[in-house]
């Protein structure tokens, strides 16, 4: 039987998926707010590096995420920047 191997980036966008259904639901995100957030919930061993590659990756192919232009979120609603919220 095959095991299923998981990547640094699988469990980084888990994390991501998982704040905008929980802590953010409703909420759109800006990118660098859901850095922040997503390495607040993950261990050191993950580099800001790995996080904000993947962050991208889930910005360039959202789904099942939502996509937006812009944020609702206190500072990140100042700019107009792209966010991402959970599907409805």
């Amino acid at each position: 039987m095959a095991e299923t191997v998981f990547t640094a980036g699988d469990f980084i966008r888990r994390v991501v998926e998982s704040l905008l259904r929980g802590d953010c639901r409703g909420q759109l995100v800006c990118a660098r707010c859901l850095v922040k957030l997503a390495k607040g919930h993950l261990d050191r061993s993950y580099t800001t590096r790995e996080v904000v590659d993947v962050v991208e990756e889930i910005f360039g192919a959202p789904a099942p995420l939502t996509r937006a232009p812009a944020s609702t979120r206190g500072a990140c609603a100042r700019k107009k920047v792209p966010c991402l919220a959970a599907a409805a």
